[in-house]
């Protein structure tokens, strides 16, 4: 694909469009030169006291471009200038279309260019130092700036998914933001007193020193360059695994999140959380699709679960079905069909209609179980359970398994991040555990606020059902039973 960048002003030649092919690094170049260096103070007025247009729009063919800064300005004034960048889509594009549309002060202004594609290594073979990524950099930078904007007057989500986007992309860009910080060295053979500092990147050596000796509680600059969203903080984390399987570590508190799947035969059983100290335990069952998909892989997905709270004596089996809980020998069941609630000295349940259920354990921990209801005659797949953990603060520090290993918090840094194998989903070096991992940044879906689409989540994946992440292996929290304690 190839990028385009675009300028349109009152001293900008705006019929003029510089577009490069992907064979000389995808990118476009165009510069713009000021012809008045020192404007007077009334000059200045005479610019801005009255725009020139007003609800201008830049405007491409369909399906000509995307990834697109903003296109549409609500004025333009004598003497500024506007720069739309973007992507192409078709990169045997020979000419380019742009129609820029807008009200004048008698009348609507309305005005099209024609662009074709320049080859500037060709044109200026030994400027490269001056065109460098230009383009691209010019793009990342415009988008960050509108990212960074939508974070402080968007929606909640709007906001968190603004911030978690401008954050990838200043690291991946190597920008200094409000979200970002940047690490200064001296060079050792600089003594001199007046010697530059310089930017440079921690050696492995180095950072494992700088985390020895920060204090408690200050954070690295890759952990400060995570820090959440002015005016948005989560009230707590949320552990979860939903679809086939996905777990999700979501650290509002750093403004990330982490993500791994784990795959295995059709039967097995997990334990997601082990709390031999407050005797709290979670198991779960995956289930295999009906038979085996074109493409040959089976999806496996949670379709039971058992809770055990041996201290309280509470018992819970929650399956694509139906709800038991036991109680001091007595058990009571609950449909998905129905809405109801049953409180007890010990536990409380709420069941939302084929939609979700609600499980407090007194003086412990807060569950919530969502059912995927899937068409009946679907040729494949099958209902499905997700399962959320939404306060945890009361268990004990020895807490474990697959999700519980997570609830008091990980360890990790994130660097050098770079291009993936697609342009949304770069790839980095995490430090964690002692190891370094090879993750991707992706996405997955929490539902709770949307059964059907769930909302997006940013995560770093961990490949090789979490390897490096989780203690041990999968293998390690496979259990004989649904209600195994041991």
């Amino acid at each position: 694909m190839s990028l385009f960048c675009l300028g349109f002003g009152n001293d900008v030649d705006y019929n003029f469009l510089d577009v490069m092919s992907k064979q000389n690094k995808g990118l476009a170049r165009r510069i713009y030169e000021a012809s008045d260096a020192a404007l007077q103070l009334q000059g200045f007025y005479d610019e801005v006291s009255s725009p020139l247009l007003l609800e201008v729009d830049l405007q491409y063919p369909n399906n000509a471009v995307d990834y697109v800064t903003t296109s549409h300005f609500p004025q333009l004034f004598n003497g500024s200038e506007i720069v739309v960048a973007g992507r192409l889509t078709d990169d045997n594009l020979d000419n380019f279309l742009v129609e820029v549309i807008g009200q004048g002060l008698d009348e609507k202004f309305n005005v099209q260019g024609q662009a074709t594609i320049v080859d500037w290594n060709v044109m200026y073979p030994d400027e490269t130092y001056i065109f460098g990524d230009f383009t691209e950099r010019l793009w990342a930078y415009l988008t960050i700036q509108q990212l960074l904007e939508k974070s402080k007057t968007g929606a909640s989500d709007e906001k968190a998914n603004a911030t978690a986007k401008a954050l990838e992309m200043s690291l991946q860009y190597s920008f200094v933001t409000p979200l970002t910080s940047m690490v200064v060295t001296k060079p050792e053979t600089g003594d001199e007193p007046d010697s530059p500092l310089i930017a440079d990147k921690l050696t492995e050596e180095q950072r494992q020193q700088a985390e020895r000796l920060r204090p408690m509680g200050m954070l690295t600059p890759a952990v400060a360059s995570q820090q959440y969203a002015r005016g948005y903080i989560a009230p707590h984390p949320v552990y979860l695994v939903d679809g086939d399987p996905h777990f999700i570590i979501e650290l509002p508190e750093r403004n990330d999140s982490l993500c791994f799947n784990i795959n295995n035969v059709p039967g097995t059983i997990f334990n997601l959380v082990r709390d031999r100290e407050s005797g709290v335990f979670v198991n779960g069952q995956i289930i295999g699709d009906k038979k085996i998909p074109p493409n040959g892989k089976i999806n496996t997905y949670f379709w039971r679960f058992g809770i055990v709270h041996q201290t309280l004596g509470v018992r819970l089996q929650v399956t694509t079905q139906d709800i038991s809980v036991l109680q001091d020998g007595k058990e009571v069941k609950l449909l998905w069909t129905d809405t109801a609630s049953l409180k007890g000295p010990n536990v409380d349940v709420l069941v939302t209609k084929d939609r979700s259920l609600t499980v407090t354990l007194k003086g412990s921990v807060k569950f919530v179980i969502l059912l995927h209801k899937v068409w009946k005659k679907h040729p494949y797949h099958r209902d499905y359970l997700g399962f959320y953990t939404l306060d945890t603060h009361l268990l004990s520090p020895s807490v474990h398994g697959l999700l519980g290993q997570f609830y008091h918090g990980i360890e990790y840094e994130v660097t050098d991040i770079r291009p993936g194998e697609s342009p949304e989903k770069p790839d980095a070096t995490m430090f964690t555990k002692g190891q370094q991992l090879n993750v991707t940044r992706g996405w997955q879906r929490d539902f709770r606020k949307d059964i059907k689409d769930g909302k997006n989540v940013p995560c770093w994946f961990i490949h090789s059902n979490g390897s490096g992440l989780i203690d041990g292996a999968p293998t390690d929290y496979i259990v004989s039973g649904l209600f195994t304690t041991v």
